[in-house]
């Protein structure tokens, strides 16, 4: 058994993870804020057996104790500011949790000889680009986006300067049991009060989906599978707004309602990325999207949503 520090662990993806990790290891949470209900039904769940630590990922000395005094083997970073909508209105605190943070984080590793690092990077590190390649440039395109390119070379920084075994996944866009302003919630959460999802007229964004499951589930497979360096991290799952909505829709008897946006949306509009590598890892997903919409709709109708 080995004792694995999971940050952001309150979170969407970092709360799935460490309550699939609890199963086979000793696991170490670090949260920062009191979560309310109806999150905290899931997340109670998620995290009952591990490890609890209050505190911030911007608290470097915090970071080096709860190192040393677990005996922490592994670290698996997802603390971050994780939403597009958030980083427009408070880009400051975005760059400083996700570089700020990711630096404080790998230094404390650095100086308490952590043996293995997985940093929770994504697909918006290569902007506006279809079937991107892991050896593709980042850009800097928003307020988050940009931050994740940061976040990103801080890695490579210090895996090329300080040979730290760092992987960094650059997963693609998140879906499963999520109370966030994302278009899977949103939809979700609008069927089972029973009003009509909306579809936004003339915007035909292009996304690249992954069940928060086979995610956890990828990143599994990398550490445990002893990999290093830089993998995409995604599924063949790849879906305009107006076919999620739609594959939404056929689990209720509602019928999408079409509107136009007020404002042009602030995102980019086509992405996804090539993941060969980590096909040739050994690694394939376990749900098909329709097959996990399912399962996360169960999941909303059980933990609730508000």
């Amino acid at each position: 058994m080995i004792s694995v520090l999971v940050t952001g662990a309150s979170g969407f993806i970092g709360s799935h993870f460490a309550s699939e990790m609890k199963k086979a290891n000793r696991v170490i949470v670090l949260v920062r804020d009191v979560i309310p209900s109806p999150w905290a039904n899931w997340l109670n769940q998620a995290l009952d057996g591990c490890v609890l630590v209050r505190g911030d990922i911007l608290d470097a000395n915090l970071l080096r104790r709860i190192l040393a005094e677990y005996s922490v083997d592994s670290v698996v970073h997802f603390a971050a500011q994780s939403l597009v909508s958030v980083a427009l209105k408070d880009p400051k605190t975005t760059f400083y949790i996700n570089i700020e943070g990711t630096v404080n984080l790998l230094e404390a590793c650095r100086q308490t000889d952590i043996e293995k690092i997985y940093v929770q990077s994504t697909d918006k590190v290569y902007g506006e680009r279809t079937d991107a390649k892991e050896e593709d440039p980042l850009v800097s395109t928003g307020i988050y986006e940009s931050s994740k390119s940061c976040q990103d070379l801080v890695a490579q920084a210090f895996a090329e300067t300080y040979g730290l075994n760092i992987i960094i996944g650059r997963a693609s866009n998140t879906y499963g049991y999520d109370l966030a302003k994302r278009i899977i919630p949103n939809t979700i959460k609008s069927c089972l009060r029973g009003e009509p999802p909306i579809i936004f007229q003339e915007e035909h964004t292009l996304r690249q989906y992954i069940y928060v499951e086979d995610l956890v589930d990828a990143i599994a497979h990398l550490t445990m599978k002893k990999a290093n360096g830089i993998y995409n991290i995604a599924t063949d799952d790849i879906l305009t707004q107006e076919q999620v909505v739609t594959k939404i829709c056929k689990y209720f008897p509602l019928t999408p309602k079409l509107v136009k946006r007020d404002k042009p949306l602030k995102e980019i509009q086509k992405q996804s990325v090539n993941w060969s590598k980590l096909k040739a890892f050994g690694w394939k997903p376990k749900h098909s999207f329709e097959e996990a919409i399912k399962i996360t709709i169960e999941r909303f109708r059980k933990y609730g949503f508000s």
